[in-house]
C-alpha cells in the first residue's frame, strides 16, 4: 500500500494522484506513446526531446544534444533506448505515458534534480538524528538496569514519553525493538544511492498538491520491484516538499522511512496519530510502537521536547 505523508502531517493510504496532466511546470507531459511505433511526430516528440536534454548524461541523458525538430527518427528513439537502457535494462525505444520510462523521465528534469540536491543536506540530518535516537535508547536501557545511572534516567524519560515503553511487559526488549526500527532506517543509507538520493530517494515524477512525501509499507525489501510506474523501493520526495520548513524535511524523511523498512503487512508501522507528544497522548503503548510519526518525533526530541 502506497502512503504519503502530505502537507498537513496526513498520510493517506492510497496511491498518489500522479496524472501527468502538467501540474508541475516541471512535469513530462505526453497524452500517447512516443517513440518506436508510437507518436512520432508532433509537440509531444518535442516535449520528450526536451526532456532527454534536460537529463544529465551521467543519469542516462543524451550525449550531447538531441535535435528538438518534433521527429522521432532513429537518434531520437536510440535516446530513449539508451536512457532506457540505464535505467532499467530494456530498451523498446518508446515512452509510454504513466509507464516508467514517462515517469523517470519527468523525475529528472531541472527543478527535480535541484530538490534532491537540496535534500542531501536534509537526508544528512535525518541520518544524524538516527544515529543520535539510537544512543539514547541504548543510554535508556542503561538508565532502567541501574535505576537511573549517571545520567539520572532523562533518556529513558524522553523514550517513554514517545514509545510508553515503561508500560509495556518487557521494557528492556521493547527498547531493543525500537532501537532495532532506527538501525533498519540506517542501513537504507549504506545501500548504493542512499546519501545521494538517486536510489532509495527519488524526486516524484508526477506533481501531488499537498503531499511532503510517500512511499510502500516494507518498501525497503521490495528491491526493483514496480506497481505501474512506481517503484516500491523507493521514498518519494515530493514538490510540496520543497514548502516544508526545515524541520519537517528532516522529520518527513524520518517517517517515511518508518513505513518503508517496517513489514509490508501484519505489524505495520503505520499512522496512528500524527503531530507533537500531545497529539498521540491517547494511543496505546503498541500503538505508539508502530506509529511513524512517534519516531521522527522521538529523534527530532531534542528540538521538540
Amino acid at each position: 500500500m502506497l502512503i504519503g505523508l502530505s502537507g498537513n502531517r496526513v498520510c493517506q493510504p492510497v496511491a498518489a494522484k500522479a496524472n501527468g496532466h502538467g501540474s508541475n511546470n516541471d512535469d513530462l507531459v505526453i497524452t500517447g506513446p512516443v517513440g518506436f511505433l508510437g507518436i512520432t511526430n508532433g509537440p509531444q516528440v518535442i516535449a520528450v526531446q526536451n526532456a532527454l536534454n534536460n537529463v544529465p548524461s551521467d543519469l542516462g541523458g543524451f550525449p550531447g544534444y538531441l535535435d528538438v525538430d518534433g521527429v522521432a527518427g532513429d537518434e531520437t528513439i536510440g535516446a530513449i533506448r539508451n536512457f532506457q537502457k540505464f535505467h532499467f535494462g530494456f530498451n523498446d525505444g518508446k515512452v509510454d505515458v504513466m509507464g516508467k520510462t514517462h515517469a523517470k523521465l519527468s523525475s529528472l528534469q531541472p527543478m527535480k534534480i535541484q530538490r534532491m540536491e537540496i535534500a542531501k543536506q536534509y537526508l544528512s540530518r535525518a541520518l544524524s538524528a538516527m544515529l543520535k535516537a539510537q544512543t539514547m535508547l541504548m543510554l535508556a536501557g542503561t538508565e532502567y538496569m541501574t535505576g537511573g545511572g549517571l545520567t539520572g534516567g532523562r533518556n529513558l524519560a524522553i523514550a517513554d514519553s514517545h514509545f510508553d515503553v515503561l508500560k509495556s511487559a518487557d521494557v528492556g526488549s521493547t527498547l531493543n525493538y525500537i532501537s532495532s526500527v532506527y538501525k533498519v532506517m540506517l542501513s537504507t543509507f549504506d545501500r548504493p544511492g542512499g546519501l545521494g538520493g538517486w536510489m532509495q530517494f527519488e524526486a516524484e515524477p508526477f506533481y501531488n498538491k499537498n503531499f511532503f512525501a510517500y512511499t510502500w509499507w516494507g518498501g525497503y525489501y521490495q528491491r526493483g520491484q514496480y506497481i505501474g510506474w512506481q517503484r516500491m523501493d523507493t521514498v518519494y520526495l515530493s514538490g510540496y516538499y520543497d514548502k516544508a520548513n526545515e524541520n519537517d524535511k528532516v522529520q518527513t524523511i524520518i517517517h517515511e522511512l518508518a513505513h518503508f523498512i517496517g513489514p509490508a503487512s501484519g505489524d505495520l508501522i503505520t499512522d496512528y496519530a500524527y503531530g507533537k507528544r500531545k497529539d498521540m497522548m491517547n494511543l496505546s503503548p503498541y500503538q505508539k510502537q508502530h506509529n511513524a510519526e512517534s519516531y521522527g518525533n522521538f529523534a527530532l526530541s531534542p528540538i521538540y521536547d
